[in-house]
């Protein structure tokens, strides 16, 4: 079967998902902005990237050329009846997760699973998530953590890409999530500390939610206002690629985003901001203290790294672990095949 995937939007992070995929299906991936294309092509060469801004305008075209069609957002409903009324189509959309997390308990954000034709998930922990959430979905395949077999094929390119950081200083990852609407973000409430806390002999590193700055600018520039004329702070803006980034890091700073999921498999030591709300991905750090200063607090010891460990194998449930298997597990949810392996 034909497939293809697609970026549709501003929202150029959910390619360090699709990209890779597209890769691993050796299927073409459609943008529709020139940012998200350039972003593509620089960062994702492996990829045969194209650029589709008129998408409406090329659907008889996408109905006569693919059978199935995966995209990192939610499909709407109405997309099926499209293809099917015009185009005579029966056309399959797959969705792609775009990170594990265990947001989704205070407020309905995985409530649209349960409308897409099929969607893959990394592993049993997502699978629990829609049971306890009551969400069922038509079809489902697991898939494990491809991006990281994505990364492992082509690291030295994406160690390239990386900031060329002082290794003999200790290095700090702080990736907040945005303010979505389970409100899980810490970076307004507690960036500033992070920054201007940050002691000589530290490298700072800050993956921000890309959606912090698009949708709350100006609070966002008054922070990276506070990263002038600190050559040890790396603010990562419009830079995809997550692996490159967590493999420079010691240590973990974080709050629900998915990115902390990606950093159990390295087994390092993670911390987190206190929350109101904490998940099983808490489990696998330690808390900070607000009362007293932040970085005295970060140790190197890593107590917790079989929590880690368990954590990490539940989330992303081993479907393979060679390239081949895992395009292989693609194509069978695109014959209508449900199936954990």
């Amino acid at each position: 079967m034909r497939s293809a995937a697609f970026n549709t939007g501003p929202d150029y992070h959910l390619l360090d998902h699709i990209a890779p995929m597209a890769a691993l299906l050796q299927c073409p991936l459609f943008t529709t902005e020139p940012l998200n294309d350039e972003l593509a092509r620089r960062y994702y060469p492996q990829v045969e990237t194209r650029y589709m801004p008129d998408l409406e305008r090329h659907f008889r075209e996408i109905a006569e050329q693919f059978d199935v069609l995966y995209e990192c957002k939610y499909w709407q409903p109405h997309l099926k009846m499209l293809f099917q009324t015009l185009y005579r189509k029966e056309m399959k959309l797959i969705f792609c997760p775009h990170g594990q997390s265990d947001k989704g308990y205070q407020a309905p954000l995985l409530a649209p699973y349960a409308l897409q034709d099929a969607v893959l998930v990394y592993g049993s922990l997502m699978l629990d998530m829609l049971q306890e959430l009551g969400i069922a979905v038509p079809e489902y395949q697991i898939v494990g953590n491809y991006r990281w077999e994505f990364y492992q094929q082509y690291r030295p390119f994406y160690d390239a890409l990386a900031p060329q950081i002082d290794r003999s200083k200790q290095t700090l990852l702080y990736a907040p999530t945005w303010c979505d609407l389970d409100n899980a973000s810490s970076y307004f409430q507690q960036g500033a500390r992070v920054i201007s806390e940050l002691p000589h002999d530290w490298n700072l590193i800050l993956k921000v939610h890309p959606l912090l700055k698009q949708r709350t600018p100006a609070q966002f520039e008054s922070l990276a206002a506070l990263i002038e004329e600190r050559p040890n702070v790396y603010l990562l803006d419009a830079f995809p690629p997550v692996y490159p980034i967590l493999a420079l890091a010691d240590i973990y700073l974080g709050d629900a985003s998915s990115v902390g999921y990606d950093f159990l498999l390295f087994e390092k030591p993670m911390y987190f901001f206190p929350t109101a709300h904490p998940g099983r991905l808490h489990t696998t750090g330690r808390t900070l203290d607000l009362a007293k200063p932040l970085y005295p607090q970060l140790k190197r010891d890593n107590p917790l790294a079989e929590a880690q460990r368990a954590l990490y194998l539940r989330a992303y449930s081993d479907s393979g672990g060679k390239m081949n298997r895992f395009c292989k597990s693609f194509k069978q949810v695109t014959r209508g095949r449900t199936s954990i392996e």
